[in-house]
């Protein structure tokens, strides 16, 4: 390996771990307003280097909306000042829901156990939509 592949690192495996996103590593998030399930969103963090030049390693989190009526949204990515993942902690997410042409605030609460290993399956994190629109 030569000099940039030193320079970059070998890997993830020695990446600083950032405890406070722990929470959102492979977690489902369920969308409620009114108190009706309006859907979900998947979170995961993942590593990424930071400016001046790419020599500050830190870690991201990606987010993704999965509507009830099986509609999903791209990714987001959120990093510092953390905007998503403040949201999150606080209970609730906003949301550009294109049925309701305007941003939307829904609660947000954390789905744990057998129903987010479900959800997680189900939702299927990572995966787009066919098409940019």
């Amino acid at each position: 390996m030569g000099w940039f592949g030193r320079w970059l690192g070998d890997g993830v495996e020695d990446w600083p771990r950032d405890p406070f996103l722990d929470p959102f590593r492979d977690a489902v998030w369920q969308l409620l307003k009114d108190g009706r399930v309006e859907g979900w969103v998947t979170t995961s963090v993942a590593p990424m280097r930071a400016l001046p030049a790419f020599w500050l390693r830190q870690e991201q989190m990606w987010s993704q909306v999965h509507w009830a009526d099986g509609r999903r949204e791209f990714l987001e990515e959120d990093y510092d000042p953390w905007v998503t993942v403040s949201e999150l902690l606080e209970g609730h997410f906003t949301a550009g829901a294109s049925r309701f042409e305007r941003d939307e605030t829904y609660d947000a609460v954390r789905v744990t156990g057998a129903e987010r290993n479900r959800l997680w399956e189900e939702l299927d994190h990572g995966v787009e939509p066919s098409a940019r629109g």
